[in-house]
């Protein structure tokens, strides 16, 4: 038996790099980590993963005598929104979460307790990346995170984002489909490092990921450091001590208010000139129990993202407009900034991160 807060138990997991993505969110909140065993994991990539990374291959009846509760992180009927519901979570509790493609076995749903899912504001696109819904499922599930969300807030109170110097391509897709996924119909993206605009051919290839065309589309604009920018506040999170712990910080300030996540292995917040952005900085703390050596992007950045739309929340009922608003979003925030400029892409092109 692992001796943990909780384990996260992967089922039928495909990717090896989601493998290792999920051992690295387990870590970030001192949680154990098993996979169910399956045939994907007599490969030699996943053995040599979860033999450095001393997680365990379990049976589906080791984890119905192992653990309790339960708890499924999967869209199915009847599942409670994450936010508003706090399973009892002792020592011998697990999370699952299932599948890239198909979700959690119909063999572990019998088996949990609870069911929960973590709200999508997309249309078209309802689930995070497998690792990214972990660590989001962790950190409610664990940490002060796990308040009742805000309800009835109208999307204009949603703050632009700026992804901050990030360094790889995957790591960015997978940050940039969970904006996607909680509603986010555009962001920015500082590219210092080239992880997503002018790339070659074959990463290009690899970050997107276009097996296929989706109705609903994100836009990606290029933030360039020359340029200045008027936003009222600049909120920054990093998991540095010090700032507003993340789930006390006012995220839903609108979009006079910018939203930065910077990738660490990219940037040093300290060297940023953060008056190029705005007014006023607010420093807050993603304060998860641990930083893990291996940090991956996409967790933090979906942590993120998940408690800023926690807090936006959802209108019961969508707003009438009879005529709509013309005045372009950036007329004011963003200053010497094209409308043309930045590059559309589609959900569905987000599958795979």
């Amino acid at each position: 038996m692992i001796e943990s807060t909780i384990t996260l138990v992967g089922d039928d997991i495909e990717n090896p790099g989601n493998v290792e993505t999920l051992l690295v969110a387990a870590e970030m909140f001192a949680a154990g980590a098993v996979f169910r065993e399956h045939a994907h994991l007599s490969r030699p990539e996943f053995n040599s993963l979860l033999r450095d990374r001393r997680a365990r291959i379990v049976s589906t009846e080791q984890i119905g005598a192992w653990f309790r509760p339960v708890v499924a992180l999967e869209n199915v009927p009847g599942a409670a929104d994450i936010y508003a519901v706090r399973p009892p979570i002792g020592g011998s509790a697990a999370l699952v979460v299932g599948n890239e493609r198909r979700g959690v076995s119909h063999e572990l749903l019998a088996l949990c307790d609870y069911a929960v899912q973590i709200p999508m504001q997309s249309r078209k696109l309802n689930c995070l990346n497998v690792a990214s819904a972990a660590a989001v499922g962790l950190y409610y599930l664990t940490m002060s995170g796990g308040a009742r969300r805000q309800a009835g807030r109208s999307v204009g109170h949603r703050p632009d984002i700026l992804f901050l110097a990030p360094t790889d391509h995957v790591e960015l897709g997978s940050s940039i489909r969970s904006a996607g996924a909680f509603g986010w119909d555009q962001v920015l993206v500082d590219d210092r490092h080239g992880a997503w605009f002018g790339i070659q051919r074959a990463t290009r290839a690899e970050g997107r990921a276009a097996a296929r065309r989706a109705r609903n589309p994100i836009r990606v604009i290029p933030s360039a450091v020359e340029r200045g920018y008027a936003f009222d506040e600049v909120i920054v999170v990093t998991t540095t001590p010090g700032g507003i712990p993340l789930s006390r910080a006012k995220l839903a300030g609108g979009q006079r208010h910018l939203l930065v996540i910077p990738d660490t292995h990219g940037v040093e917040v300290d060297t940023v000139d953060w008056e190029q952005f705005g007014k006023q900085v607010t420093w807050v703390t993603l304060d998860v129990p641990r930083i893990p050596s291996g940090r991956r992007y996409r967790l933090d950045a979906s942590i993120v993202l998940a408690e800023t739309a926690r807090q936006i929340g959802r209108p019961s009922v969508q707003p009438r407009r009879k005529h709509p608003s013309v005045v372009p979003r950036y007329d004011r925030a963003l200053r010497l900034r094209m409308p043309s400029l930045g590059e559309v892409v589609y959900l569905e092109d987000l599958d795979c991160y």
